[in-house]
């Protein structure tokens, strides 16, 4: 009896700790049973980014196509467009996890993925109740990963940022901001509230132009006239396929708003739509910009 004990329970515990792990449910209603997963695939830029934020971007063996920060995981193994990943793609590089948002997983390809008995955590949408949502994010990952102290060590970070701007925020409180989304000039998309642009303007200190829009609709020049907005803010990807500042300003109806008289148009990263870890550096960039 004293040698099982000594050497038998031991390892017992051990399994038995092993074989618990945690279980997650999804934003997709469907729970995830996680044992400390080594090779992670994961879909969604600001998923990404908040898992290197947490400390596990080395587990990470492949992501979507828009994932390209930090510079190390616009290296990694690519599994197809960000809102469309590629199944087949995902299940080659064998992982045993898959990290995605609601908005960027359609449903019919996570149950292709858990066909291949690959466990799929499906969070929040990366835009979804602004910062209360990336910290509900942040925190379903830590459970997963039972890394909850460095979550919170995270979170900390993120709204102690999000102080700073809100203390500083002076001349952009008045200004009217329109975030524009266009892959050309023929095409453009208005983003109203409860959108990441949303949530980013009003961290910033400014109001949004299009706050009588839900969600986001397609880009007309008559309510961007009826809007007036103070200021235009543009994806720099955006500026670029438009022809820059000028392009922009080129664009119907903006000419006859004080943004496109005082030709103020404000370029900002790439991935502000979805909410991450650079949210508060966003923001206290477009609120530096705004007070000029």
């Amino acid at each position: 009896m004293r040698l099982f004990f000594v050497y038998v329970l031991p390892f017992v515990l051990l399994s038995f700790n092993f074989a618990e792990g945690a279980t997650v449910q999804g934003a997709d209603n469907t729970e995830v049973s996680v044992q400390n997963p080594k090779r992670l695939v994961v879909i969604n830029s600001s998923a990404t980014e908040t898992l290197f934020a947490l400390g596990l971007g080395d587990r990470i063996v492949g992501t979507d196509a828009g994932s390209t920060y930090p510079a190390v995981a616009e290296k990694l193994p690519k599994v197809g467009h960000p809102y469309r990943p590629s199944a087949e793609g995902i299940i080659s590089l064998k992982p045993d996890l898959v990290i995605a948002t609601e908005d960027s997983l359609p449903p019919a390809t996570a149950q292709q993925i858990r066909s291949a008995k690959i466990p799929v955590l499906v969070l929040e949408a990366s835009d979804k109740s602004g910062v209360d949502g990336y910290k509900r994010r942040v925190r379903m990952i830590a459970k997963a990963f039972d890394i909850e102290a460095k979550a919170e060590k995270e979170i900390q970070r993120f709204e102690e940022g999000l102080k700073k701007i809100n203390s500083s925020a002076t001349e952009g409180k008045s200004a009217k901001v329109f975030f524009l989304y266009a892959h050309g000039a023929a095409s453009g998309r208005i983003y109203g509230t409860q959108t990441g642009p949303h949530y980013l303007i009003e961290a910033a200190g400014a109001h949004n132009a299009a706050e009588s829009v839900e969600g986001v609709k397609d880009f007309t020049s008559e309510a961007m006239v009826k809007m007036q907005p103070d200021a235009i803010l543009v994806l720099k990807r955006v500026s670029k396929n438009l022809g820059g500042t000028e392009g922009v300003l080129k664009l119907q109806g903006i000419s006859l708003t004080p943004a496109g008289k005082n030709k103020r148009v404000i370029e900002i990263d790439d991935s502000v739509r979805w909410i991450g870890p650079r949210f508060p550096e966003f923001a206290q960039e477009l609120n530096t910009a705004l007070a000029k």
